[in-house]
């Protein structure tokens, strides 16, 4: 038989490294970006991510294939750069609906928030934690298949010519990709935070980003009372955003190619804004348990 032993040793002072609310950041964004991707979770979970990654990349990945395969061929077409975002948008749209309220919902449900806020976060750096990590997840989507697309006009010969050129479209690349990405995400964010059920949340933010298409674009075009209106159209209006970074106008949009662009750019950056902040004032206001 083993002897066992005890040892009074009284109380001892953690003497290990102490990190301040920078590394509690770091580490619950870190964690959020395993949950919406679904890792170390079922199966099941990590479907719609996949689903989702592959449908973003592999398009941008048969361009780039062709272009290395067939230089500089006339029969090569590989569209407009701009164009590119309109199926990502499609994907986003999808993901943005069923996979990021994952990043806010389950911690409210499960009783995680209160844990969280007894550690050195309080309540704005746990949602910029949240916000870093879904917006490092939708960058991934909307600038790594754009960045693939760039090697691809340049491979094919068809890309900027000159580096300063070329550094103007890795510009507009990463403008569009964050862009794109801070839109989707903060919608996501601001709708997710008025309900702990993710299930709640995913339809509330299909439904709105639905319901948002069809009165813009029938106030716009069916009843013909402006333009301007469809700028309430919330799928349509980030698509049209990255088309004026490019300079250009999507010729197959709805009706929101006909409105200026700084009207454009200027509801595009005030909707960001106003989600934030609606974000922050409800769980300024939220109840902690657990």
């Amino acid at each position: 038989m083993t002897e066992a032993r005890i040892h009074d040793r009284g109380y001892l002072a953690y003497d290990g490294p102490r990190h301040g609310p920078g590394r509690a950041m770091v580490v619950l964004s870190y964690h959020t970006v395993q949950r919406v991707l679904g890792l170390k979770r079922s199966n099941w979970q990590k479907v719609m991510p996949a689903i989702a990654l592959l449908v973003a990349f592999v398009p941008a990945i048969v361009f780039i294939g062709l272009a290395a395969l067939l230089p500089a061929s006339n029969d090569l077409d590989l569209g407009d750069p701009a164009g590119y975002y309109v199926p990502i948008s499609f994907v986003l749209f999808l993901f943005t609906s069923f996979v990021t309220p994952e990043a806010l919902c389950t911690d409210r449900r499960s009783g995680m928030l209160g844990l969280y806020l007894a550690s050195p976060l309080n309540r704005d750096t746990y949602l910029a934690s949240k916000f870093v990590a879904v917006i490092a997840v939708l960058g991934v989507m909307t600038i790594g298949p754009t960045l693939l697309m760039l090697i691809a006009f340049t491979l094919d010969g068809s890309g900027p010519d000159g580096a300063v050129d070329w550094l103007i479209e890795f510009g507009r690349v990463l403008a569009s990709g964050l862009a794109m990405a801070a839109f989707w995400g903060s919608l996501a964010l601001a709708i997710s935070s008025l309900s702990p059920r993710r299930t709640l949340a995913s339809v509330a933010i299909f439904v709105s980003l639905l319901v948002s298409a069809a009165v813009g674009d029938g106030l716009a075009e069916g009843a013909e009372v402006g333009d301007s209106f469809a700028l309430l159209n919330m799928i349509a209006l980030p698509i049209e955003t990255v088309y004026r970074i490019y300079g250009e106008v999507n010729p197959d949009g709805p009706p929101i190619r006909n409105v200026e662009t700084l009207p454009i750019l200027l509801t595009f950056l005030g909707l960001i804004v106003v989600f934030g902040w609606f974000a922050r004032w409800r769980y300024q206001r939220i109840e902690v348990t657990g």
